[in-house]
């Protein structure tokens, strides 16, 4: 029973720090990795889609991003595309091969730190000449239907999960910045919502009824059925959307477990629905999709935000300084009392 005694302090230590490890998921840098080399590598089999080795590649593919463009967009846009005409087929094939050869080199460790180095080059080329900025300069762009972009979110989450020295358990989480990313992207998305071209009802249900255009029957259905829940007057909706993202951007940067929680769970539930809604699930039967587009990225980013740890955790305001000291009196203490009851002066 002494015994029992002397040791609590040691053993509600362990408890307590065991506690603290598990306060956050158990998201690692390595299967952040994982899952974007994965997105990597399905991305560059989609190359290899047989409608992307013809002219449709060019025309359908990179030449509309540049649509509404300002000229340091859509000039190079268009340029890119014709490059491409010339050798369609050839240049896709190296489109593929460089995406499958990035995916599979960030999922094996000995080229990993590499790979995420090159995809960061490759996804910013990409996210300028084949995705036109994400349309972020061309009007009524928003989260809903994919805005800032696919591509810029692989170099985002390439460089929250870029290899680190060290092998304690905070160099192996994703990085503490994460959460600022994830802030940045929703409240983004909220002054998006705000701007001429998607600041009405009108603006989100003709959204989604022109993502239902091509379609298999099934999906079209559900789209049609969402846009005509939508009202086609006034500012509802788009209030709402605003709220929520605003939320989802703000309460990450706190420190306070439940609230990020809470935060991140509002925006991957966003992310989720406006990728069905809004971005079609990448319009995989198209033939010509390219990424699964920026829906899952988001909702990779969350987990890595909640995986990250915060800069200060609630409840770790003492100083290491302060705690040694008060341990050794508790310690003392029961050493104290243990004596008193074995009759030793």
């Amino acid at each position: 029973m002494t015994e029992d005694t002397e040791q609590a302090p040691v053993t509600a230590s362990r408890q307590s720090g065991r506690a603290g490890e598990l306060a956050w998921p158990r998201v690692t840098r390595r299967g952040i990795q994982i899952a974007l080399g994965l997105v990597w590598t399905v991305d560059g089999l989609l190359q290899f889609q047989p409608a992307m080795f013809t002219r449709r590649f060019a025309t359908q593919v990179i030449a509309p991003a540049a649509a509404g463009q300002p000229v340091f967009v859509s000039g190079p846009v268009n340029e890119a595309a014709r490059i491409i005409l010339h050798q369609p087929a050839v240049m896709d094939l190296g489109f593929g091969l460089i995406q499958v050869a990035l995916g599979v080199g960030i999922m094996y460790p000995r080229t990993a730190r590499w790979a995420l180095r090159a995809s960061v080059a490759w996804a910013l080329a990409v996210w300028y000449l084949g995705e036109g900025l994400g349309g972020l300069f061309g009007g009524g762009a928003s989260l809903l239907t994919g805005a800032p972009g696919a591509a810029v979110l692989y170099a985002v989450l390439a460089l929250t999960v870029a290899p680190r020295q060290g092998e304690d358990a905070e160099a192996q989480r994703p990085a503490r910045w994460a959460a600022v990313a994830w802030a940045v992207l929703w409240l983004g998305g909220a002054v998006l919502q705000v701007v001429p071209g998607s600041d009405t009802n009108a603006s989100i249900s003709m959204s989604l009824a022109m993502n239902a255009s091509g379609a298999p029957a099934w999906f079209a259905a559900l789209d049609n059925r969402l846009s005509a829940l939508v009202p086609y007057t006034g500012v509802s909706i788009v209030a709402d959307l605003v709220v929520l993202q605003a939320f989802a951007g703000f309460a990450a940067l706190t420190a306070r477990r439940r609230t990020r929680l809470a935060a991140v769970t509002v925006g991957i539930g966003l992310a989720l629905a406006y990728w069905v809604a809004g971005q079609g699930i990448g319009q995989f039967w198209s033939g010509i999709s390219t990424d699964p587009n920026a829906g899952p990225l988001i909702v990779l980013l969350g987990v890595s935000v909640l995986g990250s740890v915060p800069r200060r955790q609630p409840g770790s305001d003492m100083r290491p300084e302060l705690v040694a000291p008060a341990m050794t009196h508790d310690l003392h203490g029961l050493h104290g009392r243990r004596r008193t009851l074995q009759g030793k002066p």
